[in-house]
């Protein structure tokens, strides 16, 4: 059976360098691209011969398909499943944009303290910490609603897991 193609060849010329040339194996997702690159023939050539044996020994015999993804898995039919890693995304989106804004409030603070000049200065570090303070908080809040996020989708999948394994089981 000929595997799926993917790439333009230069993954698969780049595996055969490697094998070629080291005694250690690539990344094993490397290697699996090469191998589902047209041009790909381990029998009629001795190092794409050594890229299926590492291949095959990295994914099974079932190295020419992706498999689908597990019920508990990003990407699965679940709908509550998804509709979790929908909001984690969106919430883990926000937490980094409250991450650098909070940074940038700390580095306007630092360099406002460098510039101090008398009793003016004084109440722009005050309103640059302030900020910092408003930042740091925003940020706190934001990574608490991540955490909770990632706690719920975390729960889903273990009871995703726990049925399938309790369906198995029974079988």
């Amino acid at each position: 059976m000929k595997p799926p193609t993917s790439g333009n060849g230069k993954v698969l010329q780049a595996m055969r360098n490697w094998f070629r040339d080291t005694v250690d194996g690539p990344e094993p997702k490397i290697a699996l691209e090469a191998a589902r690159s047209p041009g790909f023939d381990p029998e009629h050539n001795a190092l794409d011969a050594k890229i299926l044996r590492f291949v095959t020994a990295n994914y099974g015999q079932g190295w020419r398909e992706e498999r689908k993804p597990h019920l508990w898995e990003r990407g699965s039919p679940d709908v509550k499943l998804a509709g979790l890693y929908e909001e984690e995304d969106r919430l883990r989106t926000e937490f980094l944009r409250l991450e650098n804004m909070m940074w940038e409030a700390r580095a306007d603070l630092s360099a406002t303290r460098q510039q101090d000049s008398g009793a003016s200065g004084v109440e722009v570090v005050a309103t640059a910490t302030k900020r910092l303070d408003a930042a740091i908080k925003a940020w706190q809040a934001a990574k608490a609603r991540l955490e909770t996020c990632m706690g719920r989708r975390s729960d889903r999948q273990l009871l995703l897991q726990e049925n399938y394994r309790r369906a198995q089981a029974g079988k």
